[in-house]
């Protein structure tokens, strides 16, 4: 794509023409994944990853600055997404190595098991209000910094802070609750899996 047809696209696409959009996922959507699979190494996941990409492509389109080209505004989000992904591999790899290392009874009462557990902590994170549980999860689940956060939801990283501490104190209450103010000092090494 030449200069002049990336300024018209992207002018495009700010402005919500939804042909633009698709006239640079079709020019760009299969070079990304080959691309993206290079760092995953598994097709089905770059093509995840890719769209992804895409999704927030279009959603933050009024805000995107691009410095120099379309195509490497592209492949650098691109190449960004999937060191975020293996990040977050990583440190659940970590976790998962962690555990397997440590006696559950450490970790937890004798009276409750760590599935149970693991049931009331969810309970309560369902029951957070939805912007609180989206910034806990995208932070404890997701391994994002409070810089991606602010940048994908438009906030700000004090308000990231708050939503945290927010959703922190409902947990450690609903633990409290039950007996199981042991498990604090371990919550914020652990993080928690998906059920």
């Amino acid at each position: 794509m030449e200069d002049k047809d990336e300024k018209f696209y992207i002018s495009r696409l700010k402005s919500g023409a939804g042909d633009a959009y698709k006239a640079i996922f079709d020019l760009y959507y299969k070079p990304l994944c080959s691309f993206a699979k290079k760092y995953v190494t598994d097709l089905q996941l770059a093509e995840d990853i890719i769209q992804d990409l895409f999704l927030k492509l279009w959603e933050q389109r009024r805000d995107i600055m691009i410095k120099s080209s379309l195509r490497s505004y592209l492949f650098q989000s691109a190449r960004n997404e999937c060191l975020n992904y293996l990040k977050h591999q990583a440190v659940t790899e970590k976790y998962k190595e962690h555990l397997s290392h440590v006696q559950a009874g450490e970790f937890f009462l004798d009276s409750m098991e760590e599935e149970e557990i693991n049931q009331l902590i969810y309970k309560t994170i369902r029951s957070l209000p939805p912007r609180c549980r989206q910034v806990f999860e995208m932070s404890r689940f997701e391994g994002k910094s409070f810089e991606a956060i602010a940048s994908e939801l438009s906030i700000s990283k004090n308000t990231i802070k708050n939503q945290l501490v927010d959703a922190l104190k409902q947990i450690r209450e609903t633990l409290d609750k039950n007996g199981i103010s042991v498990l604090l000092f371990f919550f914020k090494k652990i993080t928690l899996r998906k059920i």
